[in-house]
Order: structure tokens, then C-alpha cells, then sequence
């Protein structure tokens, strides 16, 4: 599946890139983002199957869904690192606060930010496709919160990328 860009093109980029070139360039023409160029079809039976999937399981038959161009072992290395959770079996637990109120807690992360439940297996993919194309990235990141210390630690240890915070 391609991705494209939410604010137009300028005739100066790809109309359409891939997962794998959207995560190397997040920011498409004129300050706009790439968004799937269509969503795949999550039906009552792609549902139904998932009920008791764990968040993985979940998460790999998304990524299945939208074709990414990202390697199968990428892919299960990248979600291995949802182990460094509070609960492996369970990273974003759905907590019943009374009858007909629920609750995703985000915060069980190894940096309790809910920003560790994206950028986790971002780090890990990311790394794989600078070693595959024997590149290396700077990743910076301008942050007044917790956006720092989830990027630090999702890159840490990570080859080919290097991270710069501005606080």
C-alpha cells in the first residue's frame, strides 16, 4: 500500500511513497503528513478473530492489513519490544472504571508516556532500514515534556540512529 500526502503535492516529491519512505521522511509538501492512500477493510470477522488476540498478535495483522513494506522479522523484532512493558501479555490494558466506563492506560511503558506504545517499534524498524540501506539518521526532537525521554529511550542501543533532544 503507498501513503500520501494530506495537504496536496508540489510537483516536487513522489505523489504516493511507500510505509518504509514515509517513515524516513514523515513531513510530506507544504507541512502536511502521509496518510494510507485508502484503509483496508477491518470487517466484523477481522474483529470477531481479534477478541482474544493479544496487542502483538493485533498490532501485526494492522500492519498485515495496510501491506507495509517492512520485513516480517522487522515487523515481530519491532514488537518484541512491547516485553519491556508492565504486563507483556497486556502493554495498554483496558481497565473497567464502572459499568459502561472503560479506560486504555498508556502508561505502562518503560518511560510511563504514552507516546512508548508508537515509538517502541519505531526505534526498532527504523534502525533495520538505515542498517539494510547502510545509512545513519539523526532523529531530533524539540519536546517540553515527555516526548524526550520516550524518544532517548526508544533509539537507545539502536544502530545507525542518533538522537538529539532540545528542551
Amino acid at each position: 500500500m503507498y501513503f500520501v500526502q494530506t495537504r496536496g503535492d508540489d510537483a516536487q516529491g513522489a505523489k504516493k511513497v511507500t510505509f518504509s519512505q514515509a517513515i524516513k521522511s514523515p513531513s510530506a509538501s507544504f507541512g502536511g503528513l502521509y496518510v494510507p492512500e485508502r484503509l483496508p477493510d477491518f470487517s466484523w470477522e477481522f474483529l470477531s478473530s481479534h477478541l482474544g488476540s493479544s496487542y502483538v498478535d493485533l498490532a501485526r495483522s494492522v500492519l498485515d492489513a495496510f501491506g507495509v513494506d517492512i520485513e516480517k522479522s522487522s515487523i515481530d523484532k519491532a514488537l518484541k519490544r512491547y516485553e519491556r512493558f508492565d504486563d507483556a501479555s497486556d502493554p495498554a490494558p483496558v481497565k473497567e472504571l464502572n459499568d459502561d466506563l472503560f479506560v486504555c492506560e498508556l502508561f505502562h511503558g518503560p518511560t510511563r508516556a504514552f507516546k512508548d506504545m508508537a515509538l517502541q517499534p519505531f526505534g526498532s524498524i527504523l534502525s533495520d532500514i538505515a542498517k539494510k540501506e547502510q545509512k545513519r539518521y539523526l532523529i531530533m526532537a524539540a519536546t517540553s515534556g515527555d516526548t524526550g525521554p520516550a524518544t532517548l529511550d526508544t533509539f537507545r542501543g539502536d544502530a545507525n540512529i542518533k538522537v538529539v533532544c532540545l528542551y
